[in-house]
């Protein structure tokens, strides 16, 4: 899995890094094959805004959350993630 990391307004620190990387890796699960996973972090005023687009086994999803932490809108990003992951492979289960 490949992760890649964009910063607008913000520095870049080994701890936020750090931190999406630990939570790109929980999606690992539902994928077999290579993944990418691109990041945007944002600062526009209070909101810290956390893009998440995942990229892996002909399929593509986007997570994006806004809130006044950062780590808080990675922690949400990945959530809408998981939620779209999880009802994809229902999905899959169903028509089989």
């Amino acid at each position: 899995m490949t992760v890649n990391m964009s910063f607008k307004h913000l520095e870049p620190t080994d701890a936020i890094k750090a931190y999406a990387a630990d939570k790109s890796d929980k999606l690992k699960k539902f994928f077999d094959g290579k993944t990418a996973v691109n990041w945007n972090f944002t600062v526009e005023k209070q909101n810290h805004i956390a893009h998440c687009h995942l990229v892996g086994g002909n399929m593509d999803y986007f997570g994006e959350a806004i809130t006044t932490d950062l780590y808080a809108s990675i922690d949400e990003a990945v959530d809408k993630i998981e939620v779209q992951l999880r009802k994809h492979k229902e999905k899959s289960k169903k028509h089989r």
